[in-house]
């Protein structure tokens, strides 16, 4: 993947995605790799974490990627209106059941990981407040920081939350291999397997020559509470390889 510049996306037309730059950035992942599962093509550009991005805010009036735009339509940043988004653009390729009860099962799941107050908000917590506490994170990254916003109820529960979560999403795989079935939900692939495949990389970060990112930043990604640590379930680790082995481009693009 070659990324253009963000005048291009600004102007194109099509499919384009905005990417965190150098970063394994979840949400954005898991977007490109459901455009590529439904066969879309898309241009891309990047979004420079921690930088002024000026032109893609002015646009997108976001602060933050994955950004999404479909030709002349307001561009989008939310995980739910990105999934919808790529539903309508190829439907032959769905990640979202008809049947209701799974449907709702998808995108409750997807909530709970993508979501606010999900697994990645309240692993973003725990990653960032440790920084901003010491004082010698950047300035991009605090403003970046206070955007994401939280009580100190929110941080004091994050680990909880976070492990809380991991549980659940472990049990249900266990109990979804137990009825015979290798994804989170009924017998074929949705987008919250996508969503935990890119996710995990919070919890397990890819080795380099699958997730090649800046080597000062993976530390970041690896300080954790040794009770979240031991949430991770190999289940979970199995069915990411699994997922990102047969639907994700590796090594990762950033």
């Amino acid at each position: 993947m070659e990324y253009v510049s963000p005048n291009a996306v600004i102007n194109g037309q099509g499919l384009r995605l905005v990417l965190v730059h150098h970063m394994p950035s979840p949400w954005g992942q898991a977007t490109k790799a459901m455009m590529e599962y439904k066969g879309l093509s898309f241009t891309a550009a990047p979004w420079e974490g921690g930088g002024d991005n000026p032109e893609l805010i002015a646009w997108a009036g976001n602060h933050g990627a994955p950004i999404v735009a479909w030709n002349d339509e307001t561009p989008i940043h939310r995980w739910d209106d990105i999934l919808f988004l790529l539903e309508r653009l190829a439907p032959q390729a769905s990640l979202l059941p008809e049947d209701r009860d799974e449907r709702a099962l998808v995108l409750g799941l997807s909530h709970e990981i993508c979501g606010q107050l999900g697994l990645a908000w309240n692993r973003r917590l725990s990653m960032f407040a440790p920084m901003v506490a010491s004082g010698q994170a950047p300035e991009g990254f605090v403003l970046m920081a206070q955007r994401y916003g939280s009580t100190e109820v929110d941080l004091a529960n994050a680990d909880a939350r976070q492990i809380a979560t991991l549980q659940a999403l472990a049990a249900r795989l266990k109990a979804q291999q137990a009825a015979g079935s290798e994804f989170f939900v009924g017998n074929s692939l949705s987008a919250v397997d996508f969503y935990w495949a890119a996710f995990s990389n919070l919890f397990d970060l890819l080795p380099p020559d699958k997730c090649p990112m800046p080597e000062q930043a993976r530390p970041m990604f690896s300080g954790m509470a040794e009770t979240v640590r031991s949430a991770v379930d190999p289940v979970l680790l199995a069915h990411r390889d699994r997922i990102m082995a047969s639907h994700f481009t590796l090594p990762m693009e950033m």
